[in-house]
């Protein structure tokens, strides 16, 4: 039985949690490019599933997950959470409106791609991360995919509801050392914190 691993102070996390931001335009450019590869058009538990996937594979290989989604485990394995209700209830906020840009609301079980883009945010990395899993998974349909990541080391029962599945737990059962997670918690809130202060200038900048 697997049993989910949690960090604490006493296993030398004693930063705060590793926290990626969301970034709707980026999520916008990779759904719609596992789109455009699907025909245009897919079940939009199949995409949510296929960016999990594309997720987690750039958190293990970039150190960076492509969306800054969060991870959640459900019955019927791994989903992003924010992404998804994105498409069941549309947006929260101003930040989640790129996403509409490209992305239409769901027909029935489905989505599909409102034009064509420039991927902006993507790298060449991330797209061509994009294509791998396009061309590992995505035959595979919502039972397959659900399947696929229920069966991933992180996923856990949640007993019907859902469990947050954080990046430390997807890093540590990936094969990534304890002292490794750390420097990567560090560099990520190290990176906020002067994302923060550049902001935080331009403000005053424009108030002068």
């Amino acid at each position: 039985m697997f049993v989910a691993v949690h960090f604490s102070r006493t296993e030398n996390m004693s930063n705060a949690p590793i926290r990626f931001r969301f970034n709707a335009r980026k999520a916008a450019e990779a759904a719609n490019l596992l789109l455009l590869r699907s025909g245009g058009r897919r079940n939009y538990m199949e995409l949510v599933k296929l960016l999990c996937l594309a997720d987690r594979e750039a958190l293990i290989r970039f150190e960076s997950p492509i969306t800054g989604d969060r991870v959640a485990a459900l019955p019927h394995g791994l989903i992003l959470s924010r992404i998804l209700n994105l498409i069941r209830f549309g947006p929260a906020n101003e930040e989640d409106a790129p996403w509409f840009d490209v992305v239409s609301a769901p027909e029935g079980y489905s989505v599909r791609s409102l034009k064509e883009i420039e991927n902006e945010e993507l790298s060449s990395a991330e797209e061509k991360l994009l294509d791998e899993v396009f061309e590992r998974y995505g035959k595979m349909d919502w039972k397959q995919l659900s399947r696929l990541t229920h069966s991933l080391p992180e996923w856990t029962d949640p007993g019907g509801g859902s469990i947050p599945v954080s990046p430390e737990q997807i890093l540590l059962l990936a094969g990534k050392q304890p002292d490794e997670i750390e420097r990567i918690g560090s560099e990520i809130r190290a990176y906020e914190r002067l994302d923060q202060e550049l902001a935080s200038y331009c403000v005053e900048s424009k108030e002068d």
